[in-house]
Formats: structure tokens, sequence, C-alpha cells
């Protein structure tokens, strides 16, 4: 197909320098035909004629019939114009039949000699001449044919080498520029048939011919999908990996606890039914969460909700407080500043919940885990800590990728999935903005969430209401 390609756009491309070089030259015809010499009236071509006619009568009185021949001959070759001589009784000097315009023109200036010297036929020219040994003659010079017969007919031999140079230089451009265009196409091709087969690293990549702008993007566009396209495969490949990974443990204890209530007790049964409660519902919540997940990595733009931030973060803190309160432990709105936004309400709300109930778990009884809202800069901030154990330097990063659990975590047997703080990223991240953890220096972790006013990847903007709750 590239072939194909590449080969029609050679002939589109030929065929039109062809055309150029046929258009220039029947300009340039035209132009000598029509155009007049300033001072003579006549133009240039009845002025060719006229020089064509002078040399052979000249020829003609000097050397004769016989040279005259050869002359006429000489010249039937070289170019558009026909040189005919007619003797007293009719009869061409060559034998050749020339068309009756010609032979008229002969027939009257053989009868009037001194009309014929007045002829203004644009193609035409005749005259008749007298030589020394008393004979008449009929001289006739036409211009013969249209334009392609004229073009074609009666060129001297310089003509077509030049012509031939001129359509081996034009082929030569053609040749180049179809490359030029099929070039980068071809390796684009290339890259999306390799990509289809299953390479997800095919890329067209840096264009080293062909790089007009239109073909750069289209790369560049594609190189760009592809990305996009391998990062949601590894994403799903690795959600199902690992999906399917924690999925054993659970499942493990249930069966476990399914074996106890079969052979154990009425108080055993009870207290294993109660166990595959628990791992059921952790299943559902672990599924629920992974669905969730995996709907943000394959969503790419937010909803369009007009979103005041602080009432979210309010509800949020609202429920968290209430679920904490048997522990001792409290979520309070620290500092808080109205802000609106346009995006996805539930996806930051589902954001903000994970953050900070993450919080809420891993903070110390009886402490509280403090939530500001304020703006800097260009963006909105929203800064969660609890009073934790923290967590090692080297998991600060991990913890938001998807299953990830610290081992004081698992050491404490505390819930949860591992899913939480992932989904919070990919939320944060569909509006253009970026979540990060640091342990702070008396103890404890933060959690910081920025929204630029202006969405990055969602192209919704972020829009700053001022006034301070």
């Amino acid at each position: 197909m590239m072939r194909r390609l590449f080969w029609r756009l050679f002939a589109a491309f030929w065929i039109a320098t062809v055309s150029v070089l046929v258009a220039f030259a029947w300009l340039s015809t035209s132009r000598f035909e029509n155009e007049r010499i300033p001072g003579l009236g006549i133009t240039r071509l009845q002025a060719a004629m006229d020089d064509q006619v002078g040399r052979t009568s000249r020829e003609l009185r000097r050397e004769g019939e016989d040279s005259t021949r050869q002359w006429l001959h000489a010249a039937a070759s070289s170019g558009p114009l026909g040189v005919y001589v007619f003797t007293a009784n009719g009869a061409e000097l060559l034998g050749r039949t020339p068309s009756p315009a010609i032979r008229g023109a002969a027939e009257a200036a053989l009868a009037d000699p001194e009309s014929a010297r007045g002829n203004d036929d644009a193609r035409l020219r005749a005259r008749a001449i007298r030589t020394r040994d008393g004979r008449s003659y009929a001289i006739v010079a036409a211009m013969e044919g249209n334009f392609f017969t004229r073009l074609l007919s009666r060129r001297p031999g310089w003509f077509w080498t030049n012509i031939g140079v001129a359509m081996i230089v034009s082929a030569l451009f053609a040749l180049l520029l179809a490359w030029y265009v099929a070039a980068p196409l071809t390796r684009i091709r290339t890259s999306t048939r390799r990509f289809a087969g299953g390479d997800l690293d095919a890329r067209v990549g840096r264009l080293r011919f062909g790089r007009s702008a239109e073909v750069v993007a289209l790369a560049a566009e594609f190189d760009a999908m592809a990305a996009r396209i391998k990062t949601l495969v590894e994403s799903q490949r690795r959600l199902v990996r690992d999906v399917s990974h924690e999925l054993r443990s659970p499942l493990a204890r249930q069966r476990v606890a399914l074996e106890l209530a079969r052979d154990g007790d009425a108080a055993e049964v009870a207290a294993s039914l109660d166990r595959i409660e628990r791992e059921a519902d952790r299943l559902e919540a672990m599924l629920a969460q992974s669905l969730e997940l995996s709907r943000l990595e394959t969503t790419v733009h937010a909803a369009g909700d007009d979103i005041a931030l602080d009432q979210v973060l309010e509800d949020v803190i609202t429920n968290a407080d209430y679920e904490g309160a048997p522990r001792g432990r409290k979520v309070v709105m620290a500092e808080c500043e109205r802000v609106h936004l346009g995006g996805s309400q539930a996806a930051l709300h589902s954001a903000f919940e994970n953050v900070i109930r993450n919080a809420l778990a891993h903070t110390a009884d009886g402490s509280t885990v403090a939530v500001r809202l304020r703006r800097a800069g260009n963006a909105a901030e929203v800064r969660v800590r609890d009073h934790g154990p923290g967590v090692r330097p080297s998991d600060l990063e991990r913890i938001f990728e998807p299953f990830f659990r610290t081992d004081s975590a698992r050491t404490l047997g505390r819930g949860g999935t591992g899913l939480g703080l992932a989904i919070a990223r990919r939320a944060i991240e569909r509006h253009g903005g970026r979540i990060e953890a640091r342990n702070c220096e008396d103890g404890g972790l933060e959690v910081v969430i920025r929204l630029p006013f202006e969405g990055r990847d969602s192209g919704l903007g972020i829009r700053d209401q001022g006034g301070r709750g």
C-alpha cells in the first residue's frame, strides 16, 4: 500500500511538473507568435517567416534549384516553420502536397507579385521572385498545425535534448518529493502495525526525513496515544495481578473458617460465621475499590460539576469524626478558605474521604487529625495531618501504589485493602493536581494535596472565589 502511495505521489508530482513545462512552452510560443516588434508593425512570427522567405530567396537566386532543395530539406527539420517553393507552373520544389491556403497564396503571388508583398496573414508570408535566368518562383513560409503539432514536429535536436533533461530533472524532483511525503507515512504505518500486533513499545520517534509540521504533529499524536494506551494496559494488567494476589488471603481465611464451622461446636460455628462475614465484607470492599480504581485509570476527563471544596471537606470530616469518637479520635477543620472548582465532585469526595479515613485509622487514640484548606499561589492546597507512627521514608511514595500497606499496618492488623490512597492519587491527578506524603518532625504523617486553579489534565478550570471561612 505504501509503495502504491509512493508511486501515485510520484506520478502526481511528475505530471504536475510536466504540465508546468508544457504550459510554459505554450505561453512562450504564444508570446512569440503574437508580440509585435516596436517600429516595424509586424509580429515576431511574421518577422521569422520573412527571414525564412528572404534566406530561401537568396539561396534560389545564387545557387539554383539543386542547392535550394538541400536548403529546404534542412529547413523542414529545423523548426515549426514550413517553407515551400513553387515553380511558375505550380509544382512544389520538393514534391510536397501543401495545404490549400499555402497553394493559394503561392498562386496569388505568381499572378500578382506586388500584391503578395503586402500579404498580412498572421501565420503565412508569400513572395514572388525572378531569378537571373528569367524563371519565376513563389516562396511561401507558414506556421502550420496547432500548438501540440508544432511542439512535436520539426524540432531541432537541441530542443529535444533540453526537453529530455527537463523531464529527467522533473522526475528526480518528483521522486524526492514523493519520498519526502511517503517516507514518514510509511514509518507511522509500520509503527501502527507493530503496536496493533502487541508491541506496546512501538513508537514513531524522531523523524529524520519528511519533517513537515503536519507529519511531525501526526507522529507526536500517535506516540502520545501509544504511550497512553500502554499505561492503561499495564495498569489493568497490574490491577488484575494485584487483585488476584490480594484475594487469596481472605479466600483462604474463609475456607479455614468454613472448615471450623463444619467440625466445631455452636460457639465455634458462630465465630466462624462471623469471620466469614467479615472476610466477605472485606472482599466486597476490595472489589468495589478495585472497580473504582479501574474506572479512574481508564477515564480521561473529569465531570463538569461546580464544587465548593470547603463544603466537600466539611461533609467528609463530619462523617469521619463521628466514626472516630469511640476511640477518642477527632477530625477537625483547622484552617479553611472558600474555594470553588470545576470537576467531578464524586471523585474528589472519594479522594478526600480515603485520605482522611487513612489518617483516622493510623492516628493515636485520643489524638486529632487536622485538615487545612487554603490558597497557595495558583493552587488550592489541602493538608491532612495525623499523629500516628508515620511511615518509613522509603515508603512515602509507595503508599500511593495499589494494594501497598506498610509493615506496621499489617502487623497491627488494621483493615483496609491498600487501595484508598491509590484511588485518591488518581482522582487528584485527573484534576491536574498532585498528592504527596511526608513525615512530620514531631511525629505523625502529613498528606498534602494541591489542585491548580487551571486543571491541566481534565481541561476543567479551578476558580478561586476568595473569602475566608
